[in-house]
């Protein structure tokens, strides 16, 4: 059955005990959970096809991508980062600058090095 016209909720709805909460009082909808703390508040996991994200973004917890993860702007990693714990090759498009120490826990192999103040021991 086909409907040609506008679906108009007034004051809120609510579809089966937390499965789809809108509340036109705090402009908030919730997707499996009667108490929506986000403009749209979706609790259990969410599948995505294409999914686009602009703005400030926090993503909390493990966070799992399948293949390639592009990132074209400035990114702020805060916390420990494992860049390839599986013994993979991590490379990056250009000069990688270390803020810290550099501790590295097998051979370090150079092909040409120029430095300042450049001290080996043992």
């Amino acid at each position: 059955m086909a409907v040609n016209k506008n679906f108009v909720v007034k004051n809120g709805l609510e579809v089966n005990d937390n499965l789809l909460v809108a509340d036109i009082d705090s402009q908030k909808v919730g997707i499996g959970t009667s108490v929506s703390s986000y403009e749209l508040h979706v609790l259990g996991g969410i599948g995505a096809t294409d999914l686009r994200v602009s703005g400030v973004s926090t993503l909390s917890g493990d966070v799992t991508c399948g293949d390639d993860l592009t990132v074209s702007a400035n990114t702020q990693l805060v916390g420990i980062v494992t860049l390839s714990s599986g013994g993979s090759i991590t490379t990056t498009g250009g000069d990688l600058w270390v803020g810290g120490d550099l501790y590295v826990a097998d051979d370090l192999v150079y092909d040409e090095v120029t430095g300042r103040n450049f001290n080996i021991t043992g």
